[in-house]
């Protein structure tokens, strides 16, 4: 019986003491929550609560090299939705998790399909995005996007091409 117990100390003295990591993953966080939000906000049009999810100095790069401000990001993402007549994420297949990598930095991740139809075309769109958030004090201090944009610059292209086309030429324009 004192051999039981002695082992019962003796296990219990180790697992007490062994050194607590720092949960290094997790899908449930505050800035998840701010993603989420993040996402609801670009989704709804809500362009002025948006922007608050950033810090003043935030970097954006989407496809890119060269670092965007989150005012130009916005702007660019503005633009993009003009010329759309509805625009989400789809609800399926939508993940967020958060990670500690080993500089300490908070990063969460973000895996949706974004779908889309072309207002004057009605043409849909359906594009798989990614996002990676650097958190600092629970607001975004550099954001990476990508996904494959140049099915949407084609779709617009195409109807660009169209607007010039029936501009240039004038049987078009009369209906002759």
């Amino acid at each position: 019986m004192k051999k039981i117990i002695l082992l019962g100390l003796t296990l219990i003295l180790f697992t007490g003491c062994q050194k607590k990591e720092p949960l290094r993953y997790t899908s449930t966080s505050p800035e998840i929550d701010v993603a989420k939000a993040l996402i609801k906000d670009y989704q709804d049009g809500n362009w002025e609560s948006w922007i608050t999810h950033y810090s003043d100095t935030a970097e954006a790069f989407h496809n890119t090299i060269v670092p965007a401000a989150p005012k130009e990001l916005q702007k660019g993402l503005k633009g993009t939705v003009e010329r759309l007549s509805d625009y989400g994420f789809s609800d399926k297949d939508i993940y967020y998790e958060m990670i500690i990598d080993d500089k300490n930095e908070k990063w969460v991740y973000f895996w949706g399909t974004w779908e889309a139809t072309v207002a004057e075309s009605n043409k849909k769109l359906v594009v798989p995005v990614h996002l990676a958030l650097q958190f600092v004090d629970n607001k975004i201090v550099r954001e990476y996007g990508y996904y494959d944009y140049s099915q949407i610059m084609t779709a617009f292209d195409e109807l660009d091409d169209a607007k010039m086309e029936a501009s240039a030429d004038p049987s078009m324009e009369t209906g002759d």
